[in-house]
């Protein structure tokens, strides 16, 4: 079987190993006086990997029509085993092929299908809104000389009108010839098919040129009877992993999406990319937590949902397109609040905490911004540290303890100025949520990435609301979140609550500051709120240049393609989205990532500037390797840094791959721990 492959997707050869150019291909295909063409694999592609992946969409669609009384995971496997016995039971009569209504009304005798024609006409609308067209073979088809009669041959349990509707939608004209094998009952396989094209065309079969990507149906089959033959072959999608077959349906969509290959412009497929972009380690637990956001909201009987800023910012991008789709009834607002905006304003009477959180921001700035957010200019605080004995130009480098002790003493030495600028940013941020209808009679939800719940707490005792008024929905909560006012009664979390399961925790643990660097925004954190045009706004942080422009380009990326896979899966499920997806299976794609990561997803990951500190301006990296020489004089004291999530390293697994030689960072956080321990135990010996 001849191929061409330079303007079709395949490796260009003729009969005997000639190359063959796109013009030479098109100028044999007008030697002939008719062209048959294969549909799927040739001129339609499929946006999923395997055609029977398509079922798994169709499940869930008819799932939430209420067509098919099992999920969508067992209706793929009913469905096909369907088609395979109405297929034995055809060819015992006779014929090569069942029809799509034939499959149907054996799954509507079985019960498991309610309305077989409804269900049926379903599964053809997920395969219209799956198929694409092959660009340079659209093209060229189109290009054909007047007169040469092009008609598709396709084996297919769809009857030929529903493929002719399949090549309109994708550009091959509004009236192809198409002949299925659903309809004659002979199918290429067999090659009665074509022996039914060569009686239906009374032409001589010299006169007719087969294209398609099977070797045995459009190659060896079609010569046996004469046609000449030319091949496009599709280069083959990687199987589907076992650990994702028994996974949610919509994780086994996403990656059959990610696997399938993709019909270039220019005529070559693409398949799956080489290396993994970020966005595929993040979109599916972002999906996840937000169908869990919305599947809480119902059950709780909230309406108004208020996404926190930057750790909210992609979750309600996606849940306005699924709302959107599904209609549920709920208001969706962006609360733009930070540890900074929110929480220091409320911390008048805790002192000490106040002193710790205002210590925290001066990392790489002179001691006399200590004050700067609480809006107190480095101009006046300066001739108080002076004052007090502490010089205001030093540039603080890991001196927490003295910025600690700074903060203290002019917090005792200047309760006056201090309390008017708390007082001034509570004002502020008060009139911020006022604009925000924030105090509208009534529950609300607030929905954070969590850890410990300390924005919620916050706007409880800012706002004076009762605690009950306030739910928290949140990523996770840590063991140390729980307390009065923060408990089950007014904060659930999707992958663990309060510590509980265990093993999410843990896992997560493993790396906090990878799913903070996902869940973020464009812009930078909320630093304050002034007043414009009648209401407070939001002032954002402005992020160290470079480093800042790099983030913001970073995550820009990541929304556009995150957004795209949600896209694409709303394109497959038509609006049938889930209630929720299992965390085992929201943590797929980045559980291996915390754990076990590759010295490449390292470099990746440390090369995005994260933001850092409670003001939002310091920048810094996702991981912090321990040098060598630290290893070498105080072994143990290096592998508790590790262990010391996130002062010392922010991302354990990710630490051990960095600061470690070839064998050991093949090894995760909690392997090399205990071989140390084990190593040290045998040297105390």
């Amino acid at each position: 079987m001849r191929t061409i492959g330079a303007g079709f997707g395949g490796a260009a050869r003729r009969g005997g190993g000639e190359a063959a150019s796109p013009r030479r291909a098109a100028e044999r295909l007008a030697r002939y006086r008719v062209i048959s063409c294969d549909i799927f694999d040739t001129a339609l592609v499929r946006t999923l990997a395997r055609p029977a992946d398509v079922l798994l969409a169709v499940g869930a669609r008819a799932r939430a029509l209420g067509l098919i009384t099992c999920d969508a995971a067992g209706f793929r496997v009913f469905r096909l085993a369907a088609e395979d016995a109405g297929r034995k039971e055809a060819r015992e009569a006779g014929h090569d092929e069942v029809r799509i209504g034939e499959v149907y009304e054996r799954l509507a005798a079985c019960g498991l299908v309610s309305d077989p024609v409804a269900a049926a006409a379903l599964e053809f609308a997920t395969e219209r809104a799956v198929c694409r067209a092959v660009p340079a073979l659209r093209d060229t088809l189109a290009a054909r000389a007047p007169g040469q009669r092009l008609i598709f041959l396709s084996d297919s349990i769809l009857p030929g009108a529903w493929l002719a509707t399949l090549l309109a939608e994708n550009g091959f004209g509004g009236a192809c010839e198409v002949i299925s094998s659903a309809d004659v009952r002979h199918s290429k396989d067999s090659g009665r098919l074509f022996a039914w094209l060569l009686d239906h065309l009374a032409i001589p079969a010299a006169e007719i040129i087969h294209l398609g990507d099977n070797p045995v149906s459009d190659g060896t089959r079609a010569r046996a009877h004469g046609l000449a033959t030319l091949s496009l072959p599709r280069p083959a999608a990687p199987p589907e992993d076992a650990a994702i077959a028994a996974r949610d349906p919509i994780l086994r969509l996403l990656h059959s999406h990610r696997r399938a290959p993709r019909p270039a412009e220019g005529g070559t497929s693409a398949g799956a990319r080489r290396e993994k972009p970020l966005t595929h380690y993040i979109t599916l637990l972002m999906l996840g937590f937000t169908l869990f956001v919305l599947a809480e909201a119902r059950r709780h009987g909230i309406r108004r949902l208020y996404f926190t800023a930057r750790d909210g910012y992609l979750p309600l991008a996606i849940a306005r397109r699924i709302v959107a789709k599904r209609g549920d009834p709920v208001d969706l607002h962006y609360l733009e609040v930070s540890r900074q905006a929110i929480v220091l304003p409320g911390l008048a009477d805790d002192h000490e905490t106040l002193a710790a959180m205002l210590a925290h921001t001066v990392e790489g700035d002179r001691l006399s911004s200590l004050l700067e957010p609480l809006g107190v200019a480095a101009e006046t605080v300066a001739p108080l540290l002076a004052g007090l004995g502490f010089n205001p130009t030093r540039i603080v480098e890991d001196e927490y303890a003295l910025c600690l002790a700074a903060a203290r003493r002019l917090i005792a030495t200047q309760p006056a100025l201090i309390g008017a600028a708390l007082g001034a940013r509570r004002e502020a941020a008060l009139g911020y949520l006022a604009g925000e209808d924030f105090f509208v009679p009534g529950r609300r939800m607030i929905v954070d990435i969590g850890w410990h719940g300390s924005i919620q707490r916050q706007l409880t005792r800012l706002s004076g609301l009762p605690a009950a008024d306030l739910f928290g929905c949140y990523l996770g909560l840590f063991p140390e979140a729980l307390r009065p006012g923060l408990d089950p009664r007014t904060a659930s979390a999707y992958l663990f609550s309060f510590g509980h399961p265990k093993p999410f925790c843990d896992l997560v643990r493993e790396g906090p500051v990878l799913l903070e660097l996902f869940f973020s925004a464009p812009h930078g954190s909320v630093a304050h709120y002034v007043a414009a045009e009648g209401r407070f706004c939001a002032v954002h942080a402005s992020e160290q240049a470079p480093a800042g422009a790099l983030r913001a380009a970073f995550f820009a990326t990541l929304e556009q393609e995150c957004l795209a896979e949600i896209d694409a899966l709303d394109g497959l499920l038509d609006g049938a989205w889930p209630d929720g997806i299992d965390p085992a299976s929201a943590l797929f794609d980045i559980a291996r990532l915390l754990r076990r990561p590759s010295a490449r997803e390292v470099r990746a990951i440390n090369a995005i500037p994260f933001v850092h500190g409670i003001n939002g301006k310091r920048i810094s990296a996702a991981l912090n390797p321990v040098p060598w020489h630290e290893w070498l004089r105080h072994p143990w004291a290096s592998l508790q840094r590790l262990a010391d999530a996130p002062a010392g390293a922010p991302w354990r697994a990710g630490a051990v791959r960095a600061s470690l030689p070839w064998p050991v960072p093949d090894m995760s956080h909690a392997d090399f721990h205990h071989r140390v321990s084990q190593l040290r135990r045998i040297v105390g010996r």
